[in-house]
């Protein structure tokens, strides 16, 4: 690649000095926004695969500057701070979109996927031109509430087109020699059916635990019988605990081989010990307040620590899979 840099710092010096002289800013605009973002989607309840944020480097700066005229960079390019939402399903996006523009002022909206023709190069996200609201008052919003900041709203799949599209260079589809253009396109075609695939799955799998559900509300025997999975566990635990907490999937998974390892094969039969250890775990929960005052954390189990609670008191050899102060506590309850 060029060496922009040192052609720019030969021509236009002052540029590299305003680079130095206002990156810092910007650096601190990116921290905030994705502070912004972390919390508002933390508190909305949608869940994300990552949030990014960067500030443009000097050398893709005098890259960009090379490549156009601007009379003033820092007032023109929109892009000095950036920050990057990547999300797991595509009905995801409009909760993402909801919380961005209630969180933020909207400058300018892109949807590069909807404006894209049908025989469309590449495989595009949505971008915004945000700046802070005018509630962020005080020293530290000074110097950076009148500056935009990019945010990048992007499936996995159009994160990882991006990241490949990046480094093949292409920047555009007459970049692309024509014996690979066809391919190029066809695989951006796909890219979007897999993305369109997932959510298929998502909603198919939430259809799934609904039906297990409702047969659970109506005793369906059938449906009591059958064989513990991933699905029928989760739907079965959020309707016997809907107080709870659900834990990560790692801990659903570990808990269906926990529960199998147990010789405890339906639903019917975790229901009963559920049952059966109902009286003892109240009485656990009643002498241990659901939120330690003194140490600043909540004691109340996630359905998984539950379930595992309830395993313990009948099944002593359970007791030792754990580390030892949750198994110990425990044992002195059952006494």
């Amino acid at each position: 690649m060029e060496n922009y840099k040192d052609k720019i710092w030969k021509e236009s010096p002052e540029l590299i000095r305003s680079y130095y002289e206002n990156i810092e800013r910007y650096k601190l605009l990116c921290r905030e926004i994705k502070y912004i973002l972390e919390k508002s989607l933390s508190v909305n309840a949608v869940d994300v695969a990552s949030i990014s944020s960067r500030s443009k480097s000097l050398d893709s700066f005098c890259e960009k500057i090379h490549r156009k005229y601007y009379k003033d960079p820092f007032e023109s390019i929109t892009d000095f701070a950036g920050a990057r939402v990547v999300f797991l399903y595509e009905k995801d996006r409009k909760a993402i979109e909801e919380v961005i523009e209630q969180s933020f002022n909207i400058i300018e909206k892109v949807d590069k996927v909807e404006d894209y023709e049908v025989d469309r190069f590449g495989y595009g996200a949505l971008h915004y031109i945000v700046k802070l609201k005018e509630n962020y008052v005080g020293e530290r919003y000074d110097d950076i509430r009148h500056l935009c900041c990019e945010i990048q709203i992007r499936t996995i799949l159009q994160d990882a087109w991006a990241l490949v599209a990046h480094h093949l260079s292409y920047k555009q589809e007459s970049d692309v020699p024509k014996h690979l253009r066809r391919k190029l396109n066809a695989l951006s075609g796909l890219f979007e059916t897999a993305d369109d695939q997932f959510q298929y799955i998502r909603d198919a799998r939430e259809q799934y635990q609904s039906k297990i559900t409702d047969a659970i509300d109506h005793s369906d025997a059938i449906v009591m019988s059958q064989d513990i999975e991933l699905d029928s566990l989760i739907a079965f635990l959020k309707w016997t605990f809907p107080n709870r907490r659900l834990s990560d999937n790692t801990d659903i998974l570990e808990l269906v081989g926990e529960i199998k390892s147990l010789g405890i094969n339906s639903l019917q039969q975790l229901q009963d010990i559920l049952l059966r250890t109902e009286d003892a775990r109240s009485a656990c929960e009643s002498m241990h307040p659901p939120y330690d005052e003194e140490n600043s954390v909540e004691t109340t189990f996630s359905i998984v620590g539950e379930t595992r609670q309830a395993l313990e008191f009948l099944f002593d050899e359970f007791i030792d899979r754990f580390e030892e102060g949750f198994a110990e506590q425990t044992r002195n309850e059952k006494k």
